[in-house]
């Protein structure tokens, strides 16, 4: 049902002439009368005309006309152009919303006239200054628990007019306010929506349909400019097809990941590569202009995607899914393309279910049986070998825990997959691709108030291979220096050291935590639950004594042990 939603005021309403686009309707007092006779004279004939308004808005303008009463109030107005057209026109009295449960009968007396699927043309033009963005907000709500649609939103520009004196004084035919159409900009928040979506999760279904009725639009702009000139119509729609083919090629790809569809990745991804550069090339993005972020983001996130390389696209793929917290795929895939890599190494048929259970079962004897493993025909060394069959154990047992719903003996805790894949893409990566950087060197987190001596950076080194040391900020540094006595929670207030230790820890790497004792406990877990290993120094204490006559000086010194680990 197409319903036009607006709300009323108390203002004596001038009368002007309203105009939209080429349509305008003289000598107007009402902007709700003048867009239901502007939308009826476009087709667009509404079912219902509601008008919510406050008992002194009912008194002043539905009844009766504030400005004049001689004129017809808006209740005449419309019931007189009912006749003709058929809708119907009703007034709904609310709250003037002078408190927060006023507030709340507003919201409910709007939403209670909105039923399931309706169509929603909403004028936002009168009424207190807050109540145009509340309806908005009830409307964007009915779109979801309703599955209403919002047609367009409208807005009548009385005010470029000039003050209401000014107004007064301007004969009729002057007083030509614009009706500004400000339906782009609820497509925008929908936009907004979409992408975040598609950043957060990688789902592009919203952007797909946005973009589809976008590129309507266009191909109809070209279909009405386009009438009289001679031109190769391929020509004037090839930016169009190129918005459809990227918006296909997107939600490819993700559809392909959601169900983990292998055998198809690398053709997707060179389809969906293929189609970004065309659009790149011949600028069509711009003739979208929400599509801007959306374009820049995917250039470089399938930057290092590769056309033809299915060991490359595995891993980039299980990366996109740990970025969009799709560890189950990311895991299925990083599994089965590891599997694929050795099978092409031992010229097995990856599509054959038996090869790839003699790869699988190999790499359970590696694991559990400690097997020689057989290094040469993988191009690898002995210890790289290993720790590959390793990883593809590793991984499958991970998997098998999710796919089972944890239905098993020990089953990880659902905070571990996610740190899982990123170790098993950073191990995986190095064995298959041979890319070592900065990401791979083992690093301590120095999570305590005095600075490393020469002893204690030596023995890390040694003993857990450790490359970098990683100081705190010295905003976090005085932060954990001073944990305040009197809190009784800490989480809160240390939310922004464990925001420290996502952005610079690796699982396997060290954290090296020293102070509070309930801030201690803290950040150990933490660190435990992102596989980072959380560790302590231990001290020797020397006292000496020093006689100089009757008195005595005492003086202590405290020695570096060793480090400790600190224990689940």
């Amino acid at each position: 049902m197409l319903k036009f939603i607006s709300l009323l005021g108390t203002n004596p309403y001038l009368p002007c002439n309203y105009y939209l686009g080429e349509s305008i309707v003289n000598d107007c007092c009402y902007i709700q009368k003048a867009l239901v006779e502007i939308l009826i004279e476009q087709g667009m004939i509404p079912d219902k005309v509601f008008i919510f308004a406050t008992e002194l808005a009912y008194m002043k303008n539905w009844k009766t006309n504030a400005y004049d009463k001689k004129r017809p109030g808006l209740k005449d107005e419309l019931v007189n152009m009912s006749k003709n057209i058929g809708f119907i026109a009703k007034n709904t009295v609310i709250p003037e919303g002078q408190n927060e449960e006023e507030l709340w009968g507003i919201f409910n007396t709007i939403l209670d006239n909105l039923e399931d699927e309706d169509e929603i043309i909403l004028d936002v033009t009168h009424s207190f200054r807050y109540l145009p963005m509340l309806t908005f907000i009830i409307i964007n709500y009915a779109r979801i628990v309703k599955k209403c649609s919002l047609k367009a939103v409208y807005y009548g520009a009385f005010e470029v007019l000039g003050d209401a004196r000014r107004v007064a004084n301007l004969p009729i035919v002057e007083r030509n306010a614009p009706i500004f159409d400000l339906t782009p900009f609820i497509d925008l928040f929908d936009w907004t929506l979409a992408i975040d979506r598609y950043l957060a999760t990688g789902d592009a279904s919203m952007v797909e349909n946005l973009t589809s009725l976008e590129v309507k639009k266009i191909n109809k702009k070209i279909s009405k400019e386009a009438t009289n000139l001679d031109v190769d119509p391929s020509l004037l729609f090839k930016d169009s097809k190129s918005l459809i083919n990227l918006l296909y090629s997107m939600k490819k790809f993700s559809d392909t990941v959601f169900t983990c569809r292998g055998p198809e990745l690398t053709n997707v991804i060179s389809n969906l590569k293929s189609n970004i550069n065309a659009v790149f090339e011949n600028m069509a993005y711009e003739k979208i202009k929400p599509l801007s972020p959306i374009m820049e983001m995917l250039e470089g996130k399938f930057s290092n995607f590769s056309f033809e390389d299915d060991n490359i696209n595995v891993i980039e793929t299980a990366k996109w899914c740990y970025e969009n917290k799709m560890y189950q795929q990311g895991l299925t895939l990083l599994e089965e393309g590891i599997i694929n890599f050795i099978c092409k190494k031992w010229n097995l048929d990856i599509l054959n279910v038996d090869d790839r259970n003699k790869v699988t079962s190999y790499a359970y004897n590696v694991s559990r049986n400690n097997i020689d493993v057989d290094y040469e025909s993988l191009s690898m060394s002995n210890e790289n070998a290993k720790n590959l069959f390793k990883l593809l154990y590793n991984i499958g047992n991970m998997r098998n825990d999710i796919n089972h719903a944890g239905w098993r003996e020990n089953p990880a805790k659902d905070s571990v997959f996610e740190s899982a894949l990123k170790d098993f893409i950073v191990k995986a990566e190095s064995l298959i691709l041979n890319k070592e950087d900065e990401i791979y060197e083992k690093k301590l987190l120095l999570i305590f108030s005095h600075k490393l001596n020469k002893r204690q950076k030596e023995e890390a080194k040694e003993r857990f291979n450790i490359s970098r040391f990683i100081e705190l900020d010295p905003e976090l540094l005085i932060k954990w220096m001073n944990i305040p006595p009197n809190l009784e929670d800490l989480k809160e207030y240390l939310e922004d050291l464990t925001k420290w230790i996502d952005q610079h820890g690796n699982p396997g790497d060290y954290a090296l935590v020293q102070g509070d004792f309930g801030a201690i406990k803290i950040i150990v877990d933490y660190c435990i639950s992102k596989r980072i290993i959380p560790i302590y120094a231990t001290t020797q204490r020397k006292v000496t004594e020093e006689k100089s006559g009757e008195v005595i000086k005492i003086s202590r010194e405290f020695e570096h042990v060793m480090f400790r680990k600190y224990q689940q």
